[in-house]
């Protein structure tokens, strides 16, 4: 199944996308930088900010490292909604996510929303707030 991220929420499609993965279906996301996350600017910038400055007591090489590319915030929020279990593994194996429509998929025909009529922001604006280096379409 082929699901096109532009302007959907992320959180609400990663809950459809992780019950589509718990059904032993095969799932994959194109346009992820035009993902949507609802709220303001500067809280969704703060709260991400204060993730990326989360250190540990011991080595700092062995901190955890926030993602910062649009694919890998998605993949890490699927994730996230899936049980810690050997189901949950396999089942995100079944998750593919690309930043934009790939050659492969690019002859499909891919449903699009309209832009939700509240406060957000994309993927690829805050990706490129944390440092990630996107090449602009």
């Amino acid at each position: 199944m082929i699901i096109n991220g532009k302007n959907k929420i992320l959180g609400r499609m990663c809950t459809e996308v992780a019950k589509k993965l718990l059904n032993e279906e095969k799932v994959v996301v194109v346009n992820a930088r035009n993902i949507v996350i609802s709220g303001s600017r500067e809280k969704i910038f703060k709260k991400y900010d204060l993730k990326a400055e989360k250190k540990g007591k011991g080595n700092p090489s062995k901190n955890p490292e926030l993602k910062r590319l649009p694919d890998a915030i998605v993949k890490r929020t699927v994730r996230g909604m899936l049980p810690r279990t050997p189901r949950g593994v396999t089942a995100l194996k079944r998750l593919k996510v690309f930043i934009d429509v790939p050659e492969e998929h690019s002859k499909e025909k891919l449903e699009t929303t309209e832009r939700p009529h509240i406060l957000h922001i994309t993927l690829e604006e805050l990706s490129l707030h944390l440092g990630a280096k996107l090449k602009k379409i």
